[in-house]
């Protein structure tokens, strides 16, 4: 009988999706932003508003202005996608239909429910953004291992999702939010249940990194230390030791924090390859190029555009520790005032974001985009 050949397994090749500097930038970074944001509440006795709007004029609201950087500004952009551009700003309307709606019946809940879903899409878009920075470094790698890359997926999203779920099943202002009762019962038990889902399935994949190193497939370190600082961030947040000490305010900027971060490594990464590479006629894309000439440009553009927003919902007192004008006066039988339609069109900015995002990353369909952010050639 004929010997069947062994065949020696072929090791991925872990990279960093930029370099090691800006990808320990991102997320290191990243990760440190939240935690000394946490610390400065948690252990330094700062009070939630001032570090609220730290992080929105610093990170949050520029983020959004990223995706404005090569959307809205790039000439390109703006004729390949035209429908999806024009058409997304529908988004501004949602929240002061959903307020017309409230007055006309007569009725808050409508208006509650849209916040309540606003606020989950919010931390939806976080988990996704998570999801495709380590489906990324996954291509990088090359990883074409469906059971690993099964695995990773199912250790983000419970990770993420788990932790999250515990949170807002026992935390009493996340309950008084969800209209649940104000003291837990089962919920605790499947709190604690969420959490030991979370190590199980973290173990799993140590398991199986350690199974992958001892038979020369490699490990993909850049990608683990990715999901290694989102799934421990995520669990510390929303630990009940140490959530029961944060203000419901902060809970917000903990976990964006990181998410801003990255987006940002990730645009200026895009902006560097899009408009600034050698031989690129940068007058094509129109004001692109021009606001992401510099970092500094770029982040003050940022800025501008947050404050720019941000002061009309300040205005009307949406926002926390500022609101120079609310009449205070319920319209109809709703008990919703104008304070609450500024709110709903602030809303907008967030969930325009969250839509565009879905469409313009999606780097299996776009040969253009994989060669932006330097994965190789796309496949469909």
């Amino acid at each position: 009988m004929q010997a069947v050949p062994q065949f020696a397994p072929v090791p991925l090749q872990a990279r960093w999706l930029v370099d090691r500097r800006h990808d320990l930038l991102s997320t290191v970074g990243g990760l440190g932003a939240s935690l000394a944001l946490m610390a400065l509440h948690v252990l330094g006795g700062v009070s939630g508003p001032p570090l609220w709007w730290a992080w929105v004029l610093l990170l949050d609201g520029p983020h959004l202005f990223a995706t404005v950087s090569r959307t809205y500004l790039d000439s390109r952009e703006r004729k390949t996608r035209s429908h999806l551009l024009w058409g997304s700003l529908g988004w501004f309307a949602a929240g002061p239909t959903v307020f017309g709606l409230s007055v006309l019946v007569g009725q808050r809940w409508p208006f509650a429910v849209f916040v309540t879903l606003a606020a989950l899409w919010a931390y939806w878009h976080v988990v996704r953004q998570h999801y495709g920075i380590m489906v990324l470094y996954q291509r990088k790698a090359g990883e074409k291992d469906a059971w690993d890359r099964r695995l990773d997926s199912l250790t983000l999203y419970e990770g993420l999702l788990a932790p999250f779920v515990a949170f807002a099943l026992t935390h009493p202002g996340a309950r008084r939010r969800l209209g649940l009762p104000a003291e837990p019962t089962w919920e605790t038990a499947v709190a604690h249940a969420c959490f030991a889902l979370v190590l199980t399935v973290v173990g799993v994949l140590a398991t199986r990194q350690v199974w992958r190193w001892r038979t020369g497939r490699g490990v993909n370190g850049p990608k683990l230390l990715m999901l290694g600082a989102a799934l421990g961030l995520t669990s510390l947040v929303f630990w009940p030791s140490v959530s029961r000490r944060m203000d419901f305010l902060m809970f917000t900027v903990a976990v964006t924090a990181f998410h801003n971060v990255q987006y940002h490594g990730i645009v200026w990464f895009f902006h560097r390859n899009r408009y600034h590479a050698a031989g690129v006629d940068r007058a094509a894309f129109g004001w692109a190029p021009r606001v992401s000439q510099r970092f500094i440009l770029y982040a003050l553009c940022g800025l501008a555009f947050t404050v720019a927003y941000r002061t009309l919902g300040c205005g009307m007192g949406v926002h926390p520790g500022c609101g120079a004008f609310d009449t205070k006066v319920a319209l109809g039988g709703s008990g919703l005032t104008l304070r609450d339609f500024m709110e709903g069109f602030i809303w907008g900015f967030a969930l325009h974001h969250y839509f565009l995002d879905q469409y313009i990353w999606r780097v299996r369909r776009d040969a253009g985009l994989n060669q932006d952010l330097k994965l190789g050639t796309a496949t469909t």
